[in-house]
């Protein structure tokens, strides 16, 4: 196309000089009238009809490569320049839309993770929060769906089949949402309902999953007795469902299990016993990590041991865990790095730990 722009551009720049060469020999035989020398009258004919002929083929040749018949230069010859400027202006816009596209294309090229969690990824959605620095190191599109004080597990009592009157946060709730079955209203006031919105499953490439905590600390059973492995009302039962519900929503994406953080407890401003000890009712933290693990390997899913192999512990809290629980900057930052080193370079069914690549 810019080959046939500067052809006929070319041809067009002929045009005009041969017009502006036969306008000054008109004007030329009008001031010989006075000459008596006859030769010199019939040179500038001759001269005059050769460049009226060459004008003619010039035309023929303009002709078959714009398709359209042209005028005569000669007549308006600031035309033919303004001609020669139109490809210049057009120029930038294809230029333009070329950067568009190959926007758009980088963008479509991103990988599109989506996020179900507690406060450990929703407590902060700046810059330094779990999800923005994962995004810039997968160079990938985040979508940050984690609730803070949310659990997996459903409470004791609620149905998991009641769609019409859902009012849970849990990961079901999450799960139902993607898959179609409940509205998002539920949602409305937390920053997770406006983002779930705008996710397309169909195009989501990771899932993350990351509870446990406010399973723990509410006494949320690990697994419900004399049920089948996928009720949502025990702790490994929920992950099983969310799981199968999630690859009916979303066919080509891959799971990442996270098990919860190690966490102290306080009293006066004293540590006075830690998540290795403390038991609410069913089981220590540990044993919410090892659940966890359990349903990664059985499930073949990539998981991340964020409770023992991290590098979270009781030796490095005071500088990974502000409050005993949530975590610091420089927490959140090695959580970012282990979840995108595993995502990287993480297999299915085995365990990562904190391994960081960057």
């Amino acid at each position: 196309m810019k080959l046939f722009a500067k052809k006929v551009r070319g041809m067009l720049a002929i045009l005009c000089i041969a017009a502006m060469v036969l306008t000054a020999c008109g004007e030329r035989t009008e001031t010989t009238e006075t000459e008596q020398e006859t030769g010199t009258e019939e040179d500038l004919q001759v001269r005059i009809q050769a460049l009226e002929e060459e004008n003619a083929q010039l035309r023929a040749q303009l002709e078959q490569y714009t398709g359209i018949e042209t005028q005569a230069a000669e007549t308006q010859p600031a035309e033919s320049q303004s001609v020669e400027t139109q490809p210049a202006e057009s120029q930038p816009a294809e230029t333009a839309q070329e950067q568009q596209t190959e926007e758009a294309q980088f963008q479509e090229d991103k990988l599109n993770i989506v996020v179900f969690g507690d406060s450990i990824w929703d407590m902060d959605r700046s810059g330094t929060g779990i999800a923005a620095q994962v995004a810039e190191y997968m160079n990938a599109n985040v979508y940050n769906c984690a609730i803070g004080g949310t659990r997996a597990t459903l409470k004791e009592g609620e149905s998991d089949v009641d769609y019409e009157n859902w009012d849970s946060t849990s990961l079901t709730g999450m799960c139902y949402v993607m898959r179609g079955l409940v509205d998002t209203n539920f949602l409305e006031g937390y920053p997770a309902g406006g983002v779930i919105r705008n996710v397309d499953p169909k195009t989501v490439d990771y899932y993350i999953i990351a509870y446990g905590l406010n399973d723990y600390f509410s006494g949320a059973p690990i697994a419900v007795s004399d049920s089948d492995k996928y009720d949502p009302h025990g702790y490994t039962g929920a992950l099983n469902n969310a799981l199968e519900l999630l690859k009916g929503a979303s066919p080509n994406a891959q799971f990442l299990l996270i098990s919860p953080t190690y966490c102290q407890f306080y009293e006066n401003g004293y540590m006075v016993t830690d998540s290795n000890m403390k038991d609410y009712g069913e089981g220590t933290l540990t044993d919410y990590a090892n659940a966890c693990r359990n349903v990664a390997e059985m499930s073949n899913t990539l998981y991340i041991d964020a409770y023992s192999t991290m590098g979270i512990n009781i030796y490095t809290a005071e500088d990974y865990l502000e409050d005993g629980v949530h975590l610091t900057e420089a927490g959140r930052t090695l959580y970012a790095r282990a979840v995108s080193s595993c995502l990287k370079y993480g297999k299915p069914g085995e365990v990562s730990g904190n391994s960081v690549y960057y």
